[in-house]
């Protein structure tokens, strides 16, 4: 079995967003980093990647990123509901197990 495949495979897969004429990528979180997911701000940030997989956004001024703190609170809300609605699961295909 090789590994590194598999890894790859299972890794959050990257999804392309569309906001005012950009387009970026957001993915879920991957294991490690859904406990850091605790706010909108920081869910943002871990989750939003450019087109070279580099993060976007930060919580603070750094060079060649974003602050998120910085952006209209209705694009962050945009942003955001995008990210939650990969996490949904549809709910059709769930079996209830009795």
């Amino acid at each position: 079995m090789n590994l590194q495949e598999l890894k790859a495979k299972l890794a959050p897969k990257l999804h392309k967003y569309e906001i005012e004429g950009f387009t970026i990528n957001i993915h879920r979180p991957c294991g490690r980093d859904i406990e850091k997911c605790d706010s909108a701000t920081n869910t943002i940030i871990i989750c939003t990647k450019d087109e070279n997989g580099d993060p976007i956004f930060a919580n603070e001024d750094i060079d060649g990123r974003i602050n998120v703190n910085s952006i209209d609170f209705t694009y962050q809300t945009q942003i955001y509901k995008a990210i939650l609605e990969l996490l949904n699961i549809d709910k059709s295909d769930e079996i209830e197990k009795k």
